[in-house]
């Protein structure tokens, strides 16, 4: 005869195994999505967000609603800047539950300006993930750095 705790103790581990698989398969989209920002492959990037993403994007407005918006903001960073970009993505922490993920990371962006000049800054990253269709999507996300408050300005000089 089973007790109730050891039919828990059944129900628990496949529950993990469901989130670690899970797990892994976002990780793969993430490299995905990093390996299409460094090389400028829009067509993969498209891949990653959901059709109704809400994007707090680090360029004005605040939000950006739509995959189509989100597209364009990374069709411009494209075209800004020489390819192939470097891009880092540090401490990347991904927590599961059933069909909805959040990730989070700070990720390092260097690059050359089409125009002459470097950029080298992190950023925070973090992106709500749903699993549409059997496929793991962003359906929001948030890009920012910190302000100093007191100057009045980004924070683009920080490193972890």
């Amino acid at each position: 005869m089973r007790s109730d705790s050891s039919w828990l103790c059944l129900v628990v581990p496949i529950m993990t195994t469901h989130n670690a698989v899970a797990e892994v398969d976002i990780r793969e989209r993430v490299d995905t999505l990093v390996g299409a920002v460094r090389t400028g492959d829009l067509d993969a990037v498209k891949t990653i967000f959901a059709p109704n993403l809400v994007s707090f994007d680090i360029e004005p407005p605040l939000r950006h609603l739509g995959a189509e918006k989100k597209w364009q903001n990374w069709e411009r960073v494209f075209s800004v800047f020489q390819l192939p970009l470097d891009y880092e993505v540090r401490d990347l922490t991904v927590l599961v539950d059933g069909d909805l993920a959040v990730v989070y990371s700070l990720n390092r962006m260097t690059a050359a300006l089409a125009t002459g000049g470097t950029i080298d800054y992190w950023l925070r990253w973090t992106a709500t993930w749903q699993r549409i269709d059997g496929r793991w999507m962003i359906v929001h996300d948030q890009v920012s750095v910190p302000t100093y408050f007191p100057e009045g300005r980004s924070a683009m000089d920080l490193k972890p």
